[in-house]
Formats: structure tokens, sequence, C-alpha cells
């Protein structure tokens, strides 16, 4: 198994709607005293490619972005 690319929460474009933390509570959670996500963990493994993208593609303010290298 593979691990997923970087990937990053731009908390600028965050609509603090949490869709991010259900979905895949594993990578996600809630910046504390705040009301945007972040990144805790991108280094998962590649059979969360999925519900990653699957996020991505649901984030309402598309705030969840690969990070370039």
């Amino acid at each position: 198994m593979g691990k997923l690319p970087e990937f990053y929460v731009d908390q600028d474009l965050c609509t603090e709607c949490g869709d991010c933390i259900k979905a895949v509570p594993q990578a996600f959670r809630k910046v504390e005293d705040e009301e945007v996500a972040e990144v805790h963990t991108w280094e998962l493994d590649d059979t969360f490619m999925p519900r990653v993208q699957q996020i991505m593609t649901d984030c309402p303010g598309r705030a969840i972005l690969w990070r370039k290298k």
C-alpha cells in the first residue's frame, strides 16, 4: 500500500460545515478555538484516496486541496 499525497485545508475558503471531519475523521479535525477545519494528518494509506477525493469534490468552499511540491 502506498501513501496519499499531501493535502491541506485552505482556511480562508473553509465554510465551517464540518463535512470533512464527518467524512474522514482520521485526517481532519476542528481548529481549536475556531470554527474551521484542518488536516491533522495526511499520512494515510492509499485506501483513503476515494474518501479524500470525494470530500474534496463535495466541500462547499472547495477548501481541501492537494499540496503542490
